[in-house]
């Protein structure tokens, strides 16, 4: 959660109390058998997202900075509207080029590159990714089914007030992943997959990579199963695996070419593809799962999803094993969500680091396993009205109570908050520009570069300057690797060839992450000490963050 003045407090309860109204107006349209099929679905998806809308106002038009990833984000997305280039000139470090392309789009319709219109973007983006998911699942369930294992994440994204409000860096792949589900479920309901359906499927399975590397495996394994089942339904086997080949092949192909065509092969190669690979905060896969406890309680109101599913699927087990028909549960979605359950298990603890988002991988293979079980559980009871109207309660109060109990917590400051204070008269203001970045602009041109040492892109943002190094932080630089060296030489090459106008060092004791200017101040490294030391100049120290000034520009500035 987060802290609010009394006006958005009220506003954010208020928008709490209209989701509760509309989930039982839901429940009660349902139980009274209006069909889940019906053309009213439509007007209740309308308004879930108008709902939303309302929901993420607050976050939406405080533009400032809720998650330093928006920062990144989007100084990549500015940078590659002049350099155009990924890898070379431009790397998003764990993230895909797709991501940062897609945020140039606000650009093209005249807004500028601030926080409101990526999370303006995001929202869309957020929106079709939770209709992709409700179409999966009513596509792979009966109606009811599809409503309640879809009732978790509507609640979830319509409730939650912190890490899962700013915008994420894998909020396109996670939509490219929710298409391939969705796909995958059309393919399901054909007697024989469809050659044209099968290559959608592959040409977006191929863009997943592309977007974030974590979610190849997710995608994967529902290429591999969607595979088994052309297999076993298609009668021209060879036509459809090419298909589903071609579509794969098609996006990587054209990446591939546009890499060697520029020169980014080695930078797609060694820092993207293997970087990710070696990318870990350390300690062993084993520590890394026994670990995940600590992970899912640091995880913000996922914990409220997670934990609803986990009832849901412990409840149908012993619907099952009470009836003893557990081993007839058992088809072909009950692997496809085991195996995508584990597959999402591995991709959000695999490199090490705690970030809240990543347990969103976890959700669709959540939903899908908890589907295939309730639905095998479901004809074991004998239904009456009664029992539909106690069942429907008890599953909306599992999944909306959690989400209610934390708000009036955190109402009555009985629950800690976050650091970010959000006020009413903040809303809507633009993007505002810190002491360093006026200063920065006092000897800067339009169309200059700037190089930050140190994690604060947001001085891009605040001076419209883009990066003049294709790290627009120096993580790689700065943590111990295989490639450390490598990347170092590539960060010293692109201050040779880009000459950034202004290289500020903001190494203090209150920087994020690298705040030990003995370990990690540009000085350390001594190829760059000497290029800075002999091109540039010290102008301006403000709050221990250092502005250096490249010489020549010093004297343009001066006469």
């Amino acid at each position: 959660m987060l802290n609010f003045d009394e006006w958005l407090t009220n506003y954010t309860s208020s928008g709490f109390l209209l989701v509760t109204v509309f989930a039982l107006c839901y429940l009660r349209a349902k139980i009274n058998n209006e069909g889940p099929f019906e053309p009213a679905d439509w007007r209740w998806g309308a308004a879930l997202f108008g709902m939303l809308l309302l929901m993420r106002y607050p976050f939406i038009a405080y533009n400032h900075e809720l998650d330093i990833d928006e920062s990144q984000m989007l100084v990549q997305a500015m940078s590659l509207k002049k350099f155009w280039i990924y890898w070379k000139y431009v790397d998003g470090l764990t993230q895909g080029p797709l991501t940062s392309y897609l945020l140039i789009v606000p650009s093209w319709l005249g807004m500028p590159f601030d926080y409101t219109a990526a999370r303006l973007l995001g929202f869309v983006v957020l929106c079709l990714t939770l209709t992709a998911t409700f179409l999966t699942f009513r596509n792979l369930f009966k109606g009811p089914v599809a409503v309640v294992i879809f009732a978790p994440v509507a609640f979830f994204y319509l409730l939650s007030q912190g890490a899962f409000s700013s915008l994420y860096n894998e909020y396109l792949v996670l939509f490219l992943l929710a298409v391939c589900f969705w796909v995958f479920s059309l393919l399901y309901r054909q007697s024989q997959p469809d050659v044209r359906t099968l290559f959608l499927l592959g040409f977006v399975s191929g863009m997943v990579p592309f977007a974030k590397l974590q979610g190849v495996p997710i995608a994967l394994v529902i290429v591999i199963f969607a595979g088994l089942m052309l297999l076993q339904r298609s009668p021209q086997k060879v036509r459809a695996l090419m298909s589903l080949s071609a579509g794969g092949l098609l996006v990587p192909f054209v990446i591939l070419c546009f890499t060697v065509r520029h020169g980014a092969l080695d930078y797609f190669w060694n820092f993207y593809l293997i970087g990710n690979m070696e990318y870990s905060s350390g300690g062993s896969m084993g520590q890394k799962a026994l670990n995940y406890p600590t992970f899912l309680r640091q995880s913000g109101q996922f914990l409220y999803l997670f934990i609803s599913y986990v009832c849901l699927i412990t409840c149908s087990f012993w619907l099952l094993i009470r009836s003893g028909i557990v081993l007839k549960s058992i088809n072909q979605l009950f692997w496809l969500g085991l195996f995508q359950i584990i597959t999402a298990f591995y991709v959000i603890i695999k490199s090490g680091y705690l970030f809240p988002h990543y347990q969103q991988f976890m959700i669709i293979p959540l939903g899908i396993f908890s589907g295939v079980i309730l639905e095998a559980a479901l004809p074991t009871i004998t239904w009456n009205s009664s029992k539909i109207r106690l069942g429907s309660m008890a599953w909306m109060l599992t999944c909306l109570l959690p989400h209610i109990m934390n708000k009036l917590a955190t109402v009555t400051g009985h629950a800690s908050l976050q650091r970010v204070q959000i006020s009413r008269a903040e809303l809507g203001k633009p993007l505002s520009v810190s002491p360093v970045s006026k200063r920065i602009l006092d000897f800067t041109l339009p169309g200059d570069n700037i190089t930050i040492w140190g994690w604060h892109p947001a001085y891009h943002l605040e001076t419209k300057l883009p990066q003049g190094t294709a790290d627009v932080i120096p993580f790689r630089l700065l943590t111990p690797g295989p490639q450390q060296k490598g990347y170092q030489e590539k960060y010293l090459n692109d201050l040779k060839i880009n000459r950034p106008a202004v290289f500020i060092d903001l190494i203090t004791s209150q920087s994020f992450w690298f705040n030990d200017p003995a370990l990690y101040a540009h000085e350390r490294i001594g190829e760059i000490d000497r290029f800075v030391a002999q091109n540039y100049l010290l102008v301006s120290v403000i709050n221990g963050e250092r502005i250096f000034v490249r010489k020549d520009r010093l004297q343009m500035s001066q006469q």
